[in-house]
């Protein structure tokens, strides 16, 4: 169990490397993509006739995906969490917990040390699926995805329940004993 726990913590590891990366390359990106955009606009060929909002909303995104710590964390603190993110903290210091005690004293015991033990791979894979949930929302809003905002809302929803693992389990568990 211990070599599993420590090939989650080093999955999650990366996700927290490659998040950042990702989110940093989408705003770049979409902040010459409204740059390009309004400078469209005023050409007679414009690609957006009909569709205004488009480099608009580029640059809103920009500022979501370029803040997108403090992004989860507003969504993290309206749905009544204390889990603050962090993009790149604690990178190099986490090291898997031991899965010797694993066992509880009653099964709700051991369920919350084993979401414990996989909480930084949770956390993470929330984080990636939240940015693929506003990256998603995105190709909506730009009419290349055949997705609706409600399906993106909805992983979004998800995503953030993720990154708040521990917390969702410890009402679950109390929900059923």
């Amino acid at each position: 169990m211990q070599g599993l726990a420590n090939f989650a913590a080093a999955v999650g590891q990366i996700f927290q490397i490659l998040l950042p990366t990702f989110c940093y390359i989408a705003a770049l990106t979409l902040f010459l993509f409204a740059g390009w955009g309004f400078w469209r606009q005023s050409q007679p060929d414009n690609p957006f006739r009909g569709k205004p909002w488009i480099p608009i909303v580029s640059l809103l995104f920009c500022g979501v995906f370029a803040s997108f710590d403090r992004f989860l964390t507003l969504a993290n603190r309206s749905g009544g969490s204390a889990v603050t993110v962090n993009l790149v903290a604690g990178l190099s210091s986490y090291s898997a917990p031991s899965t010797d005690n694993m066992l509880g004293s009653t099964p709700a015991d051991t369920v919350i040390n084993v979401v414990q033990i996989f909480q930084l791979f949770f956390q993470a894979f929330g984080a990636m699926m939240a940015f693929a949930a506003m990256y998603g929302l995105w190709a909506v809003m730009r009419g290349t995805s055949r997705r609706t905002p409600g399906g993106c809302l909805v992983q979004f929803v998800f995503s953030v329940m993720l990154i708040n693992v521990l917390t969702i389990s410890q009402w679950v568990v109390s929900f059923f004993t």
